[in-house]
């Protein structure tokens, strides 16, 4: 059993890496499958550089500037964030390691060029990163929506793309697909990532608020909440600021918190629910295989807010790892479901 179960997280996982969702799962055309994880690997590195591990914010950002000039095939750094100077230099990564990161990010643009997408939904990401790095609370709903359009939905465009549902009006467009329905597809594949970044907000709540990276927006903290941009010691190097009060927090206001990303994702994922029929019916070849990858990644989304909400103190705690369990169930018993509901015509 332990050996099936290694051989089915691969298939589901391609990336290398656990996640609570498909990764370049064999659900997807072969071909296809290299380019998503290229994407997969610059945004898991991208990711890593931003937020985990001791790293100084000078590092973080060194880290992603290589990244980008990969993606960019540029020679200069790009601006890390509006109105802020350019990068820092590579001081505190080896040679070794920064040509590392250039290479992520060069095979992640020659896979977007094949599939006839320039690089521009990617380095969205990166600007999300840059924003993680350097992070300062959100203000707003709408500010944390617009964090989502970096972070979150620039991945949904790009694999939307490599079945060519392409974004950009200068872009070539292989599929002939009516321009309202390419516009529904986009709007709820928008909608599935930016659903997804929240339940992740919320499932993350206990690394985040112990990082001092509070991800509900300041408009909806408690009373007990309070951001300083003063950073003292060493912390200085590694945040912009630090999260006071947390300790203050009441239980109903912790498992307030924690609803309140986990509702808002769920109410995303809700809007995205009719993409994977969309795509069964509009895209070809491969629309049937699209169309249950992007199921599997809705149905672990809805997993997860669904025991979130049952339990929201467990956000507090740690983070939830679907199990191999579920994924068998997944793929044995609840895929041949969703494959009936897709090909049942409209009106029965």
């Amino acid at each position: 059993m332990r050996q099936l179960d290694q051989g089915l997280v691969k298939a589901f996982h391609a990336g290398g890496h656990y996640e609570n969702f498909p990764v370049a799962s064999w659900l997807l055309p072969a071909a296809v499958r290299p380019a998503v994880v290229s994407i997969y690997r610059l945004a898991r590195t991208g990711d890593d550089l931003a937020d985990e591990g001791d790293l100084t914010i000078n590092q973080r950002l060194a880290g992603l500037a290589a990244l980008r000039r990969g993606l960019s095939d540029s020679q200069d750094q790009a601006p890390n964030q509006e109105g802020l100077p350019r990068g820092p230099d590579q001081k505190g990564w080896s040679d070794e390691a920064i040509s590392e990161f250039e290479a992520i990010g060069r095979h992640a643009r020659a896979q977007l060029s094949a599939h006839g997408l320039n690089a521009d939904w990617g380095l969205q990401l990166l600007k999300a990163f840059d924003y993680d790095a350097q992070f300062e609370p959100f203000e707003t709903w709408p500010d944390v929506l617009a964090y989502c359009q970096c972070s979150a939905i620039p991945v949904g465009r790009i694999l939307l793309g490599f079945f060519g549902l392409h974004s950009s009006p200068e872009d070539p467009a292989p599929r002939q697909v009516d321009s309202g329905m390419r516009d529904q597809m986009f709007f709820a594949s928008d909608s599935i990532c930016a659903g997804l970044q929240l339940v992740n907000f919320g499932q993350d709540l206990h690394q985040d608020m112990g990082r001092h990276r509070p991800t509900l927006p300041k408009s909806d903290w408690p009373a007990a909440l309070t951001w300083t941009s003063e950073c003292n010691g060493s912390g200085a190097e590694q945040r912009r600021g630090e999260l006071l009060g947390v300790e203050a927090l009441s239980s109903e206001e912790r498992l307030a918190i924690a609803r309140s990303l986990v509702i808002r994702g769920s109410n995303q994922l809700a809007r995205g629910e009719n993409l994977p029929r969309h795509l069964y019916k509009n895209v070809h070849p491969h629309g049937l295989r699209l169309a249950l990858e992007i199921t599997l990644i809705l149905e672990g989304g809805q997993t997860i807010a669904k025991r979130l909400l049952r339990n929201p103190g467990m956000a507090w705690r740690r983070s939830i790892r679907l199990s191999r369990a579920w994924l068998f169930l997944s793929l044995m018993n609840r895929l041949p479901v969703h494959f009936w509901r897709l090909t049942q015509p409209d009106d029965r």
